[in-house]
């Protein structure tokens, strides 16, 4: 576009306004490195042209532009860093190890990595967590912001936008977890400082919050899934839970914070904003674009995780000069070709001498060439190499009859669980977790271990388990209850052997 091409000759270094867009099937959120965010309600049909006014509105025309792909728009994966891979080329080569569990081809993706904190892997060797995301998608994404006199430089996710305001939030490295409410679904991050450490979706609606005849089985739900997610913080990633988790809900009016206080371990608060240094509270539903101007602000510091699926198959190779600009490339051509062409005439002796030379290196570098390939073609296969190769394959195959056989033996070892399983799941009241489960299927002892909130929902458990088929006539002989150091919650472990071995 004429405006587009205008606008960059104009422009001065060191004076580029810089915007961040989030394009959700609700809207368009935006922020501005100079600290304004906003939202704007369009349904998809009309992105382009809501856009385009937005970008004359608010004198974006030409500036650089940052999308952050919603939660839902792609999938994070954590795979062992390969050896012998450039850095440039770890996404590309990493995507198509995901071709199982993604849900389109690996040729239509675009992904890249970011690294994963090394005190989190326990032994699972050097992780990297793999971004990706559908190419249709991005790239209607990128033609959208072309169209819209934008320049595009880069595209982030919404964790990585989100972890840009927890160095705010957590100065002291200690440890933080932030949950963001939106219309849809919810996102819950935890971090130290400015490293991501765990991201999850919660699937819980806002409709569902605010209403009445589902609020408790929502506001249940959302608590369980951030207790699970710091359970896994702890036990899997071998990192302390933080002790305060920050809510971010577009709903100030619902007390969620004290409503949940019954579901998590830790203290829940609704973010306070004066660590910001902002007059106002940005609106929530732009909170994941106003995140990531925060990046450019320099108030974290090391060395931060960092994605960008803008990736080269997605940038354009050339821009199409238009309409005055390109009369005024074509004059400037004319003038180099005639001054070239007087250059060229007037030495053309020692041109034609040069390419003579030029010609005879040629067939002396072609006849090189046949010749090679002749000393090629009568080379034949080395047997030492064909002897090893088949060495390497007769094992392989071994192994991967032993393995089949392992699998097999799993299978039948495994088979009678899954009745008691189902079982232990049904009955779970509230306010009442497992821990620990071990199940004898040859013996047939069971031993479980868990906490609760209340310790009469203890008993109240293993009296439903009883009306199960799965545990008629199992006696718990051992049982054990107290209370932790905090007091917080009641610790259980019940056997039904004579020692309580089953549940550790």
């Amino acid at each position: 576009m004429v405006q587009r091409f205008i606008a960059k000759i104009l422009r001065r270094p060191g004076r580029r306004k810089r915007v961040y867009l989030e394009v959700r099937p609700s809207g368009i959120a935006w922020a501005e490195s100079a600290g304004s965010a906003g939202f704007v309600d369009c349904s998809p049909a009309k992105r382009s042209s809501v856009l385009g006014a937005l970008a004359s509105e608010r004198r974006w025309v030409g500036a650089d532009a940052t999308l952050i792909l919603p939660l839902d728009q792609y999938q994070v994966f954590q795979l062992e860093r390969p050896e012998g891979v450039d850095e440039s080329e770890l996404g590309d080569a990493l995507k198509w190890k995901l071709k199982d569990v993604l849900d389109f081809n690996p040729s239509d993706a675009v992904s890249d990595v970011f690294p994963f904190p090394e005190d989190a892997s326990r032994g699972r060797g050097n992780l990297l967590n793999v971004v990706a995301a559908r190419k249709s998608l991005v790239s209607e994404l990128v033609e959208l912001v072309k169209n819209s006199s934008l320049t595009l430089v880069s595209i982030d996710i919404a964790e990585l936008a989100l972890r840009n305001l927890v160095p705010y939030i957590d100065p002291d490295r200690r440890g933080t977890a932030l949950v963001h409410m939106r219309e849809r679904f919810g996102q819950m991050i935890v971090c130290k400082g400015n490293t991501l450490y765990l991201s999850r979706k919660l699937d819980v609606a806002s409709d569902d919050l605010r209403d009445a005849s589902s609020q408790e089985s929502a506001v249940q739900s959302l608590g369980l899934e951030m207790q699970r997610s710091l359970d896994y913080y702890e036990s899997q990633l071998g990192q302390v839970p933080p002790a305060v988790i920050k809510l971010v809900a577009s709903d100030n009016v619902l007390p969620l914070s004290s409503m949940l206080a019954s579901y998590v371990a830790a203290t829940v608060k609704t973010l306070d904003w004066s660590s910001f240094d902002v007059d106002a509270p940005p609106d929530s539903r732009c909170l994941t674009a106003w995140g990531a101007s925060l990046a450019v602000a320099g108030k974290t510091n090391g060395v931060l995780q960092q994605v960008d699926l803008y990736t080269d198959e997605l940038r354009p190779r050339r821009e199409k000069l238009q309409a005055g600009a390109a009369l005024s490339a074509l004059v400037l051509a004319l003038v180099v070709i005639a001054t070239a062409a007087g250059v060229v005439r007037y030495q053309q002796p020692q041109l034609q001498a040069e390419a003579d030379l030029l010609q005879r290196q040629n067939e002396q570098l072609q006849s090189a060439v046949e010749q090679l390939t002749r000393n090629i073609e009568t080379r034949q296969p080395d047997p030492d190499i064909e002897a090893a190769l088949e060495r390497v394959t007769a094992t392989l195959v071994r192994r991967q009859q032993l393995l089949a056989r392992v699998e097999n033996l799993i299978a039948a070892e495994t088979r009678g669980f899954a009745a008691p399983l189902s079982a232990l799941a049904r009955q779970v009241p509230p306010g009442l977790w497992l821990t620990q489960i071990r199940l004898d299927a040859r013996q047939g002892n069971v031993g479980l271990a868990g906490k609760a909130q209340a310790g009469r929902l203890v008993p109240v458990y293993l009296e439903k388990l009883g009306a199960e088929p799965a545990f008629a006539g199992k006696t718990f002989a051992s049982f054990q209850l107290g209370r932790e150091e905090s007091g917080a919650m009641i610790e259980f472990q019940v056997a039904s052997g004579s020692t309580l071995e089953a549940a550790q």
